[in-house]
């Protein structure tokens, strides 16, 4: 029996007055637990009203009743505690078109608070309004009333009074009261005096000690694929996170980023984009804690790892615990291939979600089922080699996969796997196929094999391989094939340049080239409407890399149209471009 199935089973067997303490640690999820429960209960509530009156009057709902929430958060006295209840309380929670003539009218509802403290005087008699309060508070009977919020409840308020009051809504007014709380939590006088009532008091407990059931009902409302929840189970679990907040921020992101792929995304795809995303977050909340960091992650670091196993005097490179059992839940924890650096990326942008670099990943060949089963492939055959658990058909496996392997792993992980086929396949031409098929892929695009190679060291700071040394070489040689305006228009998008050699190039642009930009295609550049930049600001900006020469060289060619022009422009330029 689960929990929710353990609290319909309280209400069926305690139909009076009782009441039920919901407990568990911080933000585990016992008021999420608590709002599930009652709004399922909601709706079977609707439903039942489409059954004949013989089934409902043989086996009447025992929630069709009133209910009130009350945060004790900010309630100074058992007074206010008292108007709370009043102006919480609805006629019935599950259904609106019943017993609407007993619920305290709105309009009082609203000025109960404003009345409370005027003094009315009758016959020379003065009276408080607070004989209102006493009166509303004399109809509350027969309802469900929640208690929420004991830890951050006001100094000013005894927690003994709170449990008098419920209990006296338990005994003389046949109510079910539900108390939220983390026993732990409360401030240590309350707590003393929360053990003193809670024999007398509470007649059930229902504890929450796992995240699990509130993960599967959250996940299960977003649609998310079974095995992603047991993933997150498995991790709640694994790890001792018992905050539901850490797994509504996943689910959240999850969801959002899902929103940018296409349609067709793999379930394996499906599965590193969570893995990715509970690293993340996992790194942004525990990290410092943990001792562990994205770089922590790194094929180079699980080397290391492995060799101070079996290495006792060097205890500086010693397991990290919680990393051993981020292994145990997926060895995608430590693949540093292009969606861990993606994501690395992403999390640690601290003022804005932008999601631009990771709708290009989502739109490259990784979103398809077949790199998916390459990439856990290579990274079975890089931990079986640990273990020695290899043969050479493994690399020779490796040796035929170069396009595809650096399509998928860092320019790092490829240089190790073509060391591995060096030293472990016989047939020394398929260790030089690899080689070649690799270099063929980074040919055949240049500026983005030299922006990887920055990339990767910015982030990982991995060590020269053969290649790095090949896309060094490169460099010397390389010249952009890049229009301006795929130069320009990321400068004035961005403020900066994608490489040190796009500015460099911007020299060898004619006259014609520019003019033909700054007065006809900026016009259509969609970074213009969507950020509401002005063109005034694009030039300015263009006259902070020392283009303002060409800049005003093209303003003074407008200004030839018109005398009005040549005036306008030549305010432009005396105003705005210094």
């Amino acid at each position: 029996m689960d929990q929710f199935e353990r609290l319909e089973d309280i209400f069926k067997n305690n139909n009076k007055g009782m009441a039920v303490a919901i407990t568990g640690q911080w933000g585990i999820g016992k008021t999420f637990f608590w709002n599930k429960f009652i709004n399922e209960r909601a709706k079977t509530e609707e439903e039942r009203k489409y059954l004949p009156f013989s089934i409902t009057q043989k086996y009447p709902n025992l929630f069709n009743k009133k209910y009130a929430y009350i945060s004790l958060f900010g309630v100074e006295s058992v007074a206010d505690l008292k108007t709370a209840i009043c102006t919480n309380l609805s006629s019935n929670h599950f259904n609106e078109s019943s017993s609407k003539n007993i619920e305290t009218p709105i309009l009082l509802k609203k000025f109960i608070s404003q009345f409370r403290d005027i003094k009315v005087s009758h016959y020379g008699i003065s009276a408080s309004a607070r004989l209102i309060e006493s009166l509303l508070f004399a109809q509350v009977s027969n309802a469900i009333i929640c208690f929420d919020d004991f830890e951050r409840m006001s100094n000013k308020l005894d927690i003994k009074d709170v449990m008098g009051l419920a209990n006296q809504l338990k005994l003389e007014r046949n109510c079910q009261v539900i108390l939220i709380l983390d026993e732990s939590k409360t401030e240590e006088k309350n707590k003393e005096k929360y053990a003193e009532y809670k024999e007398k008091l509470i007649d059930e407990t229902i504890k929450i000690t796992s995240v699990e059931p509130l993960i599967r009902a959250r996940a299960k409302e977003e649609n998310i694929d079974e095995p992603l929840i047991n993933l997150m189970v498995k991790f709640a679990n694994e790890l001792a996170i018992h905050n539901f907040r850490f797994f509504q921020k996943v689910i959240k992101l999850y969801e959002q980023f899902l929103e940018q792929l296409p349609s067709e995304v793999a379930d394996l795809t499906k599965e590193i984009i969570l893995i990715r995303i509970l690293q993340g977050y996992f790194i942004e909340d525990f990290g410092l804690t943990c001792g562990l960091s994205w770089n922590d992650f790194t094929f180079k670091m699980a080397v290391r790892r492995e060799i101070a196993k079996n290495n006792e005097a060097n205890q500086s490179e010693k397991e990290n615990i919680k990393l051993s059992k981020l292994r145990n839940i997926s060895s995608s924890f430590e693949r540093d291939d292009l969606w861990m650096i993606e994501f690395k990326k992403w999390f640690e942008q601290k003022d804005s979600v932008n999601f631009s670099g990771l709708r290009e990943l989502v739109q490259s060949e990784l979103i398809y089922e077949k790199n998916q089963t390459i990439k856990n492939k290579v990274w079975d055959i890089f931990e079986r080699r640990f273990n020695f658990k290899v043969e050479e058909s493994d690399f020779e496996y490796l040796a035929g996969i170069g396009r595809d392997f650096i399509n998928n792993e860092s320019l790092n992980n490829v240089a190790a796997a073509y060391e591995f086929i060096k030293k472990y396949v016989e047939d020394e031409r398929k260790a030089e196929q690899f080689k070649q098929d690799v270099l063929k892929v980074i040919d055949s695009d240049i500026g983005k094999a030299i922006s990887r190679k920055k990339e990767e060291l910015r982030l990982w700071e991995y060590p020269n391989n053969i290649f790095y040394e090949y896309i060094d070489k490169l460099v010397e040689e390389y010249h952009s094939e890049k229009s301006l305006k795929e130069i320009i228009s990321y400068y004035l998008q961005y403020g900066s340049f994608k490489s040190e050699d796009d500015r460099k190039e911007l020299k060898k642009f004619s006259f014609n080239e520019w003019f033909q930009y700054l007065t006809i295609d900026i016009y259509n550049e969609k970074f213009i409407l969507e950020k509401d930049k002005t063109l005034i600001a694009c030039l300015k900006l263009l006259s902070n890399i020392s283009m303002k020469s060409i800049v005003v060289e093209v303003l003074n060619k407008i200004g030839e149209e018109s005398e009005f022009k040549k005036r306008f422009m030549q305010d432009i330029i005396e105003n705005h471009l210094d």
